[in-house]
């Protein structure tokens, strides 16, 4: 069996899209159950983190949920229903760059294995 340039670019097309649609996927269960969402998160990351196991999930969980903990933390400080609608235009901001984010890097790696055919 062969691995063709198409394959590749394709697996890592979709891996952009996993990590993306994921980030946006957490936070939109963040907005519907919130405090539940945020101390699942706050259980899966170790502070502080000492073991290279540890820095490891760290990152896993940092770079696959943590954009909309880290939204919803900053806006924390308002009251319920201002959170909410904060929160809410924050996903949709977020989504939007999220498309964006992937067309750029999607031309970036059509490009790159495009050079090398």
């Amino acid at each position: 069996m062969y691995v063709y340039v198409d394959y590749v670019t394709e697996i890592i097309k979709l891996f952009i899209i996993v990590v993306l649609s994921t980030q946006f996927a957490y936070g939109c269960t963040i907005l519907l159950l919130e405090r539940i969402m945020l101390d699942y998160y706050d259980l899966a990351v170790y502070r502080p983190a000492t073991t290279i196991f540890q820095k490891i999930t760290n990152t896993f969980q940092k770079g696959m949920f943590g954009s909309g903990y880290y939204i919803f933390t900053k806006i924390g400080k308002y009251n319920w229903f201002v959170r909410k609608i904060l929160y809410l235009l924050s996903l949709i901001v977020q989504g939007v760059l999220s498309i964006i984010i992937y067309y750029i890097l999607a031309w970036l790696v059509d490009l790159i294995f495009g050079l090398i055919i």
